[in-house]
């Protein structure tokens, strides 16, 4: 493999990717579905409780859990929802 691509090479490997993704989602059934939304949720409330703990240094879960939910609640501040 070339260890430095061009753009487009790069391009062309991102829409490869991307269409893969897409393919296999679209072949996934709505149980599947929803076992990988509910799978990717857990990763991402594991990835927040480990930056939480390591930017404060936080040595317990416990005390990490709540570093989250002081976060989400600034985010639910900012981001309110729009209603049509």
């Amino acid at each position: 493999m070339n260890p430095d691509p061009s753009r487009s090479e790069l391009k062309a490997l991102q829409d490869a990717i991307y269409a893969d993704k897409v393919k296999r989602a679209r072949a996934m059934t709505p149980d599947e579905r929803l076992d990988e939304a509910l799978e990717l949720s857990n990763d991402i409330y594991t990835w927040m409780l480990d930056g939480a703990r390591s930017q404060c240094n936080l040595l317990s879960d416990a005390e990490g859990w709540i570093e989250v939910q002081r976060r989400l609640q600034s985010l639910r501040k900012l981001y309110k929802p729009v209603v049509t």
